[in-house]
């Protein structure tokens, strides 16, 4: 009994151990096998701890050995795109998809791909999906869906064969991206995801051509979207396996080391592959490459819809027939009652006067009824036709020329329609003005003008009326105009309609400007006679308004930026339906300073602080007061019996001398700015009055000069407008200086075309700078920078301080949207260079980003905006580069925004 236990124990060893089971999984190897396998390796492991009884085995095969492998049943799982699944399907049985690859980029996930092109981000021939014609493209095989027939029925939908393309077959995505980037192919087609992968150097290298903004896909796109990649299982594995690879697949999170070394969310479940189908039955791809054998239930299929279409034509056309013999009838009758309209329009285009023509283009002739003629003198048109050529004894010259551009805008599809007021020879001599109007009438199936018809019209009579009504205000307004008094006319609201050239000199004002507000917008003050203030309740335009009659002699003083100005104003009330008020100014300032100056003279010339100059009739100086001898330098027995004149610094001309005098001899007084010379022959600004001294009779017997030293205000002034306008630290333009600038160069480009470019440049490193050397160092360190910067630019250009490290550039006169790349790489450059300080050499660089009006935006905020966005992403990019606003996808677009 014994010997048969120790027997059956050594029978029991030497049976074989239960064999472990192998799933062998291929994957389509669209890029190198090598990272592939890195890849998709934990993958398998994963699944075999799922599994826990059964190993996977993963092989990395092109589509050629897959199907070899398929064909010796060599595999149980396959993992390849959408197109090979539909090949592998029509040559194996499959248990159909297991599970949808799901992406993931940028935290969004996406069971979606597509094609990618791609070119050189330098190659600017390469823009459209056109700019492919012709050029080399590489592809990584034609069987790939994202890497070549996404591509190609997007072409086919734009109609570009692919026969106009020299495609280069170069076995992978990673080869395509090298062809492009080295220029071995001008671009290049590859699947969605693998631009992303790419390092951010070689990204940016490439741009999308046929970029799609698809919300919510996170990959760059040229194509539309199909399923991600299909996981399947043969017939051959088992049900439970089947069903533990697919719970395996679906549980697989993107956290998972196997999800994130093959870089994708996870699987979804099975997508709907027939976008797939319907496109490689479009392009004939295969398993569609191939013609059906015809059947009469393919030809009922396809032709029958179109025999039933001809049958029910065929009955609508006999039922047509007979309906155009029942209507036949009526149009006999319809023609009868057409020639009855006819007649009856002619007698009414006879009563109006209006002439009418008609213009045939394609054989230049030109029917005119006799009223066109009436307006010249003759009796009849021309009835039966006559070319353009008859048109020059008809016509003026110079009008005939306008007619002539006038149609020719309308054959150039330009306008639609004429409207011109020309004159006519007169058969009796004289001119006649007619009033041309005409339309295309009819135009040819490719859109050239057939015929073109019109009226005439004689407008001789009104012509005549509108000048006699022009010359008559033409001489009412040269009246008013040269009118010493100041004369305004305001409407009901109060501003100014009309006013001539005295009240403009007298209180600087124009039409449209409110006439209560122009002593407050230019800051004078309204006195009364006593010296105190005037309300505005007293001002005569306020009284005859309020009071409904004239009201005349309202005497004020104002106070004024060069002086004080006395006006004698009078009102007067219209009671018309657009007009309010007429309003008059004399100036009557030389008559009260006349008198006031006689009456103060004592005492003011001897102690007055300004200087005081007494001078005849032939500008000889009487006598001068202490402040003359401090202000000139010239003491008193030095200019006695002298011109004035000799005073006065040539930097005036002679229309300036001769406008003082006429003011002097019209008004009586001068008031303005004047360079003079002391006597050590320094140049200095005086503000001078000078007023004219009359006797009893009117006559003048001396004029009174009086002036102060007004340099050091103007100094002054220029100083306060330079650190309006300019940086105080670099001496660049300020933000209020760039705006103006910018504007100046957005209107010059609306007028002249071009372009704009706007260039927001920050440094990198500077605050690294100010925390390491100090404050005064960054102080210096902008000064240099900016100086270098401004030197690379041109004259027309402007480069402004935007604050702190932040530097605007405006590139005025550009002759594109595209231009301005050299001055972007002279601006890095210039920012790049080493500089000096005195705790040793410092180096920074700069992010420049780009918009260009009025590309890129309609007005300077949208500008400035689009500029900022652009240097942003330079930033974001790696720094010390720059960025134009238009080549920024939507998808970095957005990124940019949510950063900023």
């Amino acid at each position: 009994m014994k010997r048969w236990f120790i027997l059956l124990g050594v029978l029991l060893l030497t049976l074989p151990a239960r064999a472990e089971q192998v799933l062998t999984m291929g994957v389509f190897s669209y890029r190198e096998k090598p990272l592939m396998l890195q890849m998709y390796q934990p993958l398998a492991d994963y699944l075999s701890e799922q599994l826990t009884d059964t190993r996977v085995q993963l092989l990395v095969l092109s589509q050629d050995e897959m199907e070899q492998q398929l064909n010796r049943n060599n595999l149980d799982l396959v993992f390849t795109n959408p197109s090979h699944y539909l090949l592998l399907r029509s040559q194996n049985a499959l248990t159909g998809v297991l599970a949808t690859k799901i992406s993931r980029e940028r935290d969004i996930a996406t069971s979606a791909l597509g094609g990618v092109i791609v070119a050189r981000r330098d190659r600017d021939d390469m823009q459209a999906l056109d700019s492919l014609r012709a050029h080399r493209v590489a592809i990584p095989g034609y069987r790939f869906l994202g890497g070549f027939q996404t591509q190609a029925f997007e072409l086919q939908e734009a109609e570009i064969s692919l026969r106009d393309l020299k495609l280069s077959v170069v076995g992978g995505h990673d080869k395509v991206i090298e062809a492009v980037i080295t220029g071995q192919a001008d671009a290049g087609f590859v699947r969605t995801g693998i631009l992303e992968g790419l390092p951010a150097e070689e990204r940016t290298r490439l741009k999308v051509i046929n970029a799609q903004h698809l919300p919510g896909f996170p990959f760059a796109v040229s194509t539309r979207l199909y399923p991600e990649w299909p996981f399947l299982a043969l017939p051959k594995v088992s049900p439970l396996h089947i069903r533990r690879i697919a719970s395996a697949l679906m549980a697989l999170e993107h956290a998972h080391p196997a999800a994130r070394a093959a870089k994708i969310e996870g699987f979804a479940p099975p997508g709907d592959y027939l976008p797939v189908e319907n496109l490689a039955r479009q392009l004939r791809q295969p398993p569609f490459d191939r013609e059906p054998a015809p059947s009469l239930l393919a030809m009922w299929r396809f032709y029958g819809p179109w025999l039933v279409f001809v049958s029910v034509l065929l009955l609508l056309l006999s039922l047509s027939l007979m309906a155009l013999v029942g209507k036949h009838l009526q149009v006999r009758q319809s023609r009868q009652a057409y020639r009855d309209q006819s007649r009856k329009l002619e007698e009414v285009i006879w009563g109006t006067g209006i002439g009418v023509w008609e213009w045939q283009v394609t054989s230049d002739t030109i029917v005119c009824s006799d009223q066109c003629a009436d307006p010249a003198g003759y009796q009849r048109g021309w009835p039966d036709g006559a070319d353009s050529s008859r048109l020059r004894a008809v016509f003026y010259p110079g009008d005939l020329s306008r007619l002539q551009q006038a149609a020719q805008r309308v054959l150039n599809a330009e306008h639609e329609q004429i409207e011109l007021e020309l004159r006519m020879r007169h058969g009796r001599g004289g001119v006649a003005w007619v009033l041309l109007k005409g339309r295309v009438a009819s135009r040819s199936a490719a859109g050239q003008v057939l015929r073109m018809s019109g009226t005439l019209q004689d407008i001789t009579q009104r012509r005549a009326q509108q000048e006699t009504i022009a010359g008559n205000e033409e001489r009412l307004r040269t009246i008013v105009s040269f009118l010493p008094m100041g004369i305004v006319l305001t409407d009901h609201k109060g501003r100014v309609v009309q006013c001539n050239s005295a009240v403009e000199h007298l209180l600087h004002t124009a039409p449209g400007h409110r006439l209560d507000e122009v002593y407050e917008r230019r800051g004078w003050r309204v006195l009364r006679p006593d010296g105190s203030d005037m309300p505005k309740s007293e001002f005569a335009s306020h009284r005859a308004l309020k009071e409904h009659r004239p009201v005349h002699n309202v005497v004020m003083e104002l106070s004024t930026d060069t002086g004080v100005r006395w006006l004698n104003v009078s009102a007067t009330p219209l009671g018309h339906a657009n007009y309010s008020l007429v309003v008059s100014f004399t100036d009557i300032t030389a008559e009260r300073r006349a008198d006031l100056e006689l009456r103060l003279a004592a005492s003011v010339f001897g102690y007055s602080r300004e200087a005081i100059m007494i001078t005849n009739e032939d500008d000889l100086i009487l006598d001068v007061n202490e402040a003359f001898t401090r202000i000139t330098g010239h003491e008193r027995d030095e200019v006695l019996g002298q011109s004035a004149g000799k005073l006065i610094s040539d930097r005036h001309s002679e229309s300036f001398h001769s406008e003082m005098w006429r003011a002097l001899a019209g008004h009586g007084y001068w008031q303005g700015e004047v360079w003079s010379r002391r006597k050590n022959g320094e140049r200095y600004a005086q503000m001078l009055s000078v007023s004219r001294v009359q006797d009893e009779g009117g006559r003048s017997q001396h004029f009174v000069s009086m002036f102060s030293d007004i340099t050091p205000l103007l100094d002054q002034q220029e100083k306060l407008e330079r650190i309006a306008h300019y940086d105080v630290l670099t001496g660049l333009p300020n933000r209020l200086l760039l705006a103006d600038r910018l504007q100046q160069a957005m209107a010059n480009c609306r007028r002249r075309g071009g372009a704009v470019g706007l260039v927001f440049l920050d440094l990198d490193g500077f605050k690294a700078v100010n925390d390491l050397h100090g404050h005064d160092a960054g102080d210096e360190l902008l000064r240099q920078l900016a100086r270098r910067m401004q030197g690379c630019l041109r004259e027309n250009d402007t480069l402004a301080r935007q604050g702190g490290d932040e530097f605007v550039a405006v590139l005025a006169g550009m002759n594109s949207p595209d231009d301005g790349t050299e001055a972007l790489q002279r601006l890095l450059v210039a920012a790049g260079e080493p500089v000096q300080l005195d705790d040793g050499v410092v180096q920074v660089s700069a992010s420049l980003g780009m918009a260009v009006y009025p590309r890129d935006g309609v007005d300077a905020d949208q500008l400035m905006r689009r500029a900022d966005l652009a240097m942003y992403a330079a930033k974001q990019e790696g720094r010390n580069r720059w960025q134009r606003f238009a080549d920024l996808q939507q998808s970095q677009l957005e990124y940019e925004l949510g950063d900023v």
